[in-house]
């Protein structure tokens, strides 16, 4: 996730007084060493002792929970990073980067309102970061609500787009049944990022839908130039193939679909390459 990098800090090694530090400070501080260098079993151990030690009993001891938290995510441990944040949110309402976290964390997990309120509770704070605008625009379209995602995907235009911008335009048209409005999106997704392979991706899907058969192979030969070996991909181009009367060069590559998992390609086989007399 590019987004890491902006969101959360990297835990920085202070520099201690003149005082010998006590074992909880060196315990905190080897964590914080350690999740910097990425070892996050290393930091996370490290975490806990400083967990038990204190066993937690201030609000400025709960601190450390929030360190926990990011080294569970990156390791997968979602319910146990969701429960020191059910914690550590609470207590902590003016440190917003937690409850991005948490939202990262319900994105994993598939939970798209919960994910929806915290990026809302964190654009109350920053009302014009564009990230966390498109994020929450892309998430709307997820959720089928198309309307308000183009309309708040035309106000961040209004300072700028991007790729991704412009993707999730052609998307919420496509959900709207507009094609030609989202293949215009899709086009200008391409246009600003010529290696951005969703864009294509969708963009020959739908012109499959739309029966545009020799556009839609233009968009998906252009999209295998970036991965040819995806399986969707030779899917889309075998279809596209047969319905031109290319039917081998289809076949061949719907039978190669089938037998790495796209079931779909089984009609289409049946259809055009081996028919039932």
């Amino acid at each position: 996730m590019r987004w890491i990098g902006i969101l959360f800090f990297l835990f920085s090694v202070g520099l201690f007084a003149q005082t010998k530090p006590t074992k909880i400070q060196v315990a905190e501080t080897l964590g914080d060493t350690l999740f910097n260098r990425q070892d996050f079993v290393g930091a996370l151990k490290q975490y806990n002792k400083v967990a038990k030690a204190t066993k937690l009993k201030t609000p400025e001891q709960r601190q450390i929970l929030y360190k926990r938290a990011v080294c569970l995510f990156y390791l997968g441990e979602f319910e146990r990073a969701l429960s020191d944040l059910k914690v550590f949110i609470p207590e902590n309402q003016s440190m917003p980067r937690a409850r991005i976290l948490r939202a990262f964390i319900y994105r994993e997990m598939g939970e798209r309102q919960l994910q929806l309120d915290d990026l809302n509770a964190v654009l109350e704070w920053d009302q014009l970061n564009p990230d966390l605008l498109k994020w929450r625009a892309g998430l709307l379209v997820e959720m089928g609500d198309n309307v308000q995602a183009i309309a708040e995907l035309k106000a961040i235009k209004q300072w700028g787009t991007d790729e991704e911008v412009e993707l999730y335009m052609g998307l919420a048209y496509y959900a709207l049944e507009k094609p030609d409005s989202a293949l215009y999106h899709f086009d200008q997704s391409i246009m600003l990022n010529g290696g951005y392979l969703p864009a294509y991706q969708y963009a020959g899907s739908l012109c499959l839908e739309q029966e545009a058969y020799e556009l839609a192979l233009t968009y998906i030969t252009l999209a295998l130039r970036l991965d040819a070996q995806n399986v969707e991909l030779l899917f889309y181009k075998g279809i596209a193939l047969v319905e031109l009367g290319r039917k081998d060069e289809g076949c061949r590559l719907l039978n190669k679909a089938f037998y790495n998992g796209i079931d779909d390609a089984g009609g289409y086989l049946e259809e055009y390459c081996f028919p039932k007399e």
